[in-house]
C-alpha cells in the first residue's frame, strides 16, 4: 500500500525530533508496535507489525493541527501542546491523557530578585503595582491561551503576554518580560538563570498523550478497525505497566 491510498491508510503523526522523539519511539517499541524509520531525513515510516498505518514524523508544535485538519488521524504529543493550540469544537479527542512519559509542568518563573513574591497571591498584588504606574505586568510564554486563562483565574487582569518562540529564560534579563510562563521538567534551567517558581504558579501538569480525529476515523471502516487493534495494544502496554508498578508497591 502506497501513501496514496490514504482513504484506507491510518496516518499516525509522532514528534520527527526533540524531547519526545526517542521516548515516543520506545513506548511504542513496549506496546510492540516497532516503528521503522529509514533514516531521520525520512518524514515518512511504517508499524513493523501492524499494516495500513504510516507514521508520519512532524514538529511536535505541529501534531494537534494536523490531526484536526484531517491530514493525520492519530498522534502523540504533549498534552500541554495539546490543550494549548486545539480547537474548542474541533475533531479531535483526548484517548490517553497520561502515557507515561513526557513528564514536565507548564510553570511560572519570576526572578529570584523578587523576594517578597512566593506566590499567585504576591504576583496579583504585583501587577496592581504595575497598574498604578501606568503599566502592564509582562510576561513571556509559548502558551498564551493556557497562561491568559490561568492569570484570569488567580484575579490577574492586567498584563501583557509576549509571545515568543526562543528562549524564555533570558527574557527578564532582557527586560522582554517581567516573569515567564515555560514548561520545565527538573526547574534547572530556571534556577540556572535566577529565576523562581512560585506557590501556586502551576498552570499545568503534562505527560506525553494519544489524541485522534474521531471523524475521519469513524467514518472509514478500515481506519476505524486498525485504530482500535492501535489503541487496544497502547491499552494493554499501559494497564501491564500498572500492575507492574502496583505489584512492585504491593511487595514492599
Amino acid at each position: 500500500m502506497n501513501l496514496m491510498d490514504k482513504d484506507e491508510i491510518l496516518k499516525f503523526a509522532i514528534p520527527s525530533d526533540g524531547a519526545l522523539y526517542e521516548s515516543t519511539l520506545l513506548f511504542l517499541q513496549q506496546c510492540g508496535l516497532n516503528v521503522n524509520r529509514e533514516s531521520k531525513r525520512r518524514y515518512v515510516g511504517e508499524i513493523v507489525f501492524q499494516k495500513g498505518v504510516f507514521v508520519l514524523f512532524q514538529r511536535a508544535s505541529d501534531i494537534t493541527s494536523k490531526v484536526e485538519e484531517g491530514n493525520a488521524d492519530i498522534g502523540i504529543l504533549g498534552h500541554d501542546r495539546y490543550l494549548e493550540i486545539r480547537k474548542e469544537d474541533g475533531p479531535s479527542d483526548v484517548v490517553f491523557e497520561n502515557l507515561g512519559f513526557g513528564a514536565c509542568a507548564l510553570s511560572i518563573g519570576v526572578p529570584n530578585s523578587w523576594v517578597d513574591v512566593t506566590a499567585m497571591a504576591d504576583l496579583a498584588d504585583i501587577s496592581m503595582d504595575f497598574k498604578e504606574r501606568g503599566l502592564n505586568l509582562k510576561i513571556a510564554t509559548k502558551f498564551p491561551r493556557m497562561v491568559e486563562r490561568f492569570l484570569l483565574t488567580n484575579g490577574i487582569s492586567h498584563f501583557s503576554l509576549i509571545e515568543s518562540s526562543g528562549t524564555l529564560e533570558v527574557a527578564p534579563a532582557m527586560g522582554v518580560a517581567d516573569i515567564i510562563a515555560d514548561i520545565t521538567a527538573s526547574g534547572t534551567t530556571m534556577r540556572e538563570n535566577a529565576l523562581k517558581t512560585i506557590n501556586g504558579g502551576v498552570i499545568l501538569e503534562s505527560e506525553a498523550c494519544l489524541i485522534v480525529n474521531s471523524r475521519t476515523v469513524e467514518s472509514n471502516e478500515q481506519k476505524s478497525s486498525q485504530a482500535r487493534d492501535f489503541i487496544r495494544a497502547i491499552k494493554a502496554c499501559l494497564e501491564s505497566e500498572s500492575l507492574s508498578s502496583n505489584s512492585g508497591n504491593n511487595s514492599e
